[in-house]
């Protein structure tokens, strides 16, 4: 990286871990708050201080969720590369893997930057629509080695699917605390929720079913609809939209529930649904997720400058803080209050007790179960 630009983003993050500490026990909103006023008064971080040195005002395109998701990409990322680059961010939403291949095949390239799901990274990868990280424009020392998991894909932020349980129904010791309690009715009878995916849910089936780490891939996919057949009489609920397992979850409809932690914990600390979570065994994205830059996109070094700042703990604990999903810059962790580090999935103690996904095997085979469980579901 050029020297003047490296050690600009430096202060700028210097600056951003003050913020981070002093606002250690602030919640969402009011953290979001105190960010935008300390951002309006950051002088480092406006783009005239290095428009001379970037010298790149073309726009950097974002393939983006929308809604809550492109809300904290603003705020964590794309507005502070901006002011201190001086390079527009604009987007494209909503995100579909598929368009984003179709572009690619039709060398119609329009996005510059995506996030993708870990089993999305590998079929990128297959269809040849990773362009190679490009070092002098992205500081590797700014990142973790867990960072690069895979190959010119910079770790962003990583997801579980969690069980949850009402801690109304279950106050004390004696609650659920694994996916075999989940399926465990007769000990824990209650309503119960799970998603309408076969990735995760198919994963839960197996664990709680007793599969040990050590064999579970190749997925016995029989001996996953057999536990599946166990528990489908006893959901309420196969949700299909985040927004639909909070209102679950919120409204008390349920007794336990699969959700992904970042829907979760937001219910639980922002809007005190009165839920817990059930770490162990957790099913884990890890460090498959991740950010990077297509191939033939319109601007791949206005690309590699943005990838810059996404894989940096500061902003990555930004991140976390308003969306509260987990950052895969361990340097992030501490940058967090211990409350919110703890209902992180990559907070140590939890990662060390979490299964995680092996995308690999389900790229190889999610276009055969997919079908299946869709059928299984409606007989």
């Amino acid at each position: 990286m050029n020297h003047q630009p490296k050690r600009e983003v430096e202060l700028a993050c210097s600056l951003l871990r003050e913020l981070l500490v002093e606002t250690r026990g602030l919640g969402r909103r009011e953290f979001f708050r105190a960010l935008g006023k300390a951002a309006a008064g950051w002088t480092l971080l406006s783009p005239l201080a290095t428009l001379a040195a970037w010298a790149d005002v073309k726009p950097v395109t974002y393939f983006t969720y929308g809604g809550a998701w492109k809300k904290a990409i603003m705020t964590a990322f794309a507005d502070p590369f901006t002011k201190k680059t001086g390079i527009p961010v604009q987007y494209q939403e909503p995100y579909n893997f598929g368009k984003l291949v179709a572009m690619h095949e039709a060398h119609a390239q329009q996005i510059d930057a995506v996030t993708v799901s870990g089993m999305e990274v590998i079929l990128a990868e297959r269809h040849g629509m990773v362009t190679p990280l490009d070092w002098k424009l992205i500081d590797r020392s700014a990142l973790s080695p867990a960072q690069l998991a895979r190959p010119n894909v910079i770790g962003g932020a990583a997801q579980s699917m969690n069980a949850c349980y009402s801690t109304q129904k279950w106050p004390g010791d004696d609650h659920p605390n694994s996916w075999a309690d989940f399926w465990n009715v007769a000990k824990f009878p209650g309503r119960r929720a799970l998603r309408r995916d076969p990735v995760w849910t198919i994963e839960a089936a197996v664990t709680a079913d007793g599969v040990k780490d050590s064999e579970f891939y190749p997925i016995d996919i029989d001996r996953a609809f057999r536990s599946l057949d166990r528990i489908k009489p006893h959901i309420k609920t196969w949700w299909t939209d985040n927004s639909q397992s909070q209102q679950l979850m919120e409204e008390g409809e349920v007794d336990l529930i699969h959700m992904t932690n970042g829907r979760a914990t937001q219910s639980i600390l922002d809007h005190k649904a009165p839920f817990a979570f059930i770490w162990n065994g957790a099913t884990y994205s890890g460090h498959g997720e991740g950010w990077f830059v297509p191939t033939g996109c319109p601007n791949p070094i206005g690309g590699m400058k943005f990838l810059d700042f996404v894989g940096r703990a500061e902003y990555q604990a930004v991140f976390a803080r308003l969306l509260y999903y987990a950052p895969q810059n361990p340097k992030a962790i501490p940058l967090l209050d211990e409350r919110l580090a703890k209902l992180m999935p990559s907070y140590p103690a939890n990662e060390k007790i979490a299964h995680v996904v092996n995308y690999t095997w389900w790229a190889d085979n999610v276009a055969k179960v997919q079908p299946r469980f869709e059928q299984w579901l409606q007989s």
